[in-house]
């Protein structure tokens, strides 16, 4: 058993837990878990980020990345460590590519807000009713906010009511900012006035909103730049010491004490960034 090797141990492992979980609990737990994975990936792909991939794909896709990335970790490092921690990264890399696209999308449906307010009050003020003047931001604009404001109008176009679909769109984003137009579109709609001049209220709120963000942006731009550099500095302060004494720094690899350190210290480095970086994040 000694001589066995690491990937027969594993692969025992597998089978031996995905039997007792399906004999003890049965097929139900993995369908709960893969539709929770196919409901998540569907609100970020479709519902937010509007891209026609299948969900279903992307999990097909994510499992044989891990499975890929196990082998060639145990290939090349030799041990079922390595190859357990390249799964995790792969495991983990499509989630966090997909959150950074949403968060870059929200980010760019921010910065858009404004000049699509404007447009639209200056289409008020034309005579154009609401709806023509989502029109016109839809023919006027492009990127994130022209494919939102277009999907405000295909439901509107479906029958369905202007501020349900905007509180739909609201919910979809899930940007304070356009939850706060929104809202406060659907209240001038119900008590009525100068839709023209609420509008350019509204906008200006905004801006005075991103105006404060962007000033907390720069204040707290120094703490999250120590954080980033205190989970740098670790790796880098080992590359040298490798460099120097490679036989003493490879047991933290080899060794099994070593490997303990060297997880402790990864999360330990994990929790501190963590922390560091909500603390910095202020919510306005």
């Amino acid at each position: 058993m000694a001589n066995a090797h690491p990937l027969l141990i594993f692969a025992s492992l597998l089978a031996g837990v995905s039997v007792f979980i399906l004999v003890r609990f049965g097929p139900k737990p993995i369908r709960a878990w893969l539709h929770n994975q196919e409901v998540a990936y569907d609100t970020v792909l479709r519902r937010q980020l509007l891209m026609d991939i299948s969900p279903r794909l992307v999990i097909a896709g994510k499992g044989m990345l891990t499975v890929v990335a196990f082998l060639f970790g145990l290939a090349i490092g030799g041990n079922l460590v390595v190859g357990l921690a390249a799964a995790i990264v792969a495991y983990g890399v499509p989630y966090l590519i997909v959150r950074h696209m949403e968060q870059k999308r929200r980010e760019t449906l921010n910065v858009q807000l404004v000049d699509a307010l404007t447009t639209l009050a200056s289409g008020v003020r034309a005579g154009l009713n609401l709806v023509q003047g989502i029109e016109l931001i839809e023919q006027n604009h492009t990127g994130p906010v022209k494919q939102e404001f277009g999907a405000i109008l295909r439901e509107y176009a479906m029958g369905l009511d202007l501020n349900q679909a905007m509180r739909n769109a609201s919910e979809r984003i899930g940007s304070p900012l356009y939850r706060l137009t929104f809202t406060a579109i659907e209240m001038h709609r119900i008590r009525g006035g100068d839709t023209g001049e609420s509008l350019d209220r509204i906008a200006e709120s905004i801006r005075d909103i991103q105006r404060l963000e962007g000033k907390l942006d720069a204040l707290t731009a120094q703490g999250r730049t120590q954080a980033i550099m205190m989970a740098v500095m670790p790796i880098v302060f080992l590359i040298l010491m490798f460099l120097i004494m490679p036989q003493q720094v490879g047991l933290l690899f080899t060794d099994n004490i070593g490997r303990i350190i060297l997880l402790g210290v990864v999360v330990t480095i994990v929790v501190g960034f963590l922390w560091i970086r909500k603390i910095m994040s202020v919510d306005i």
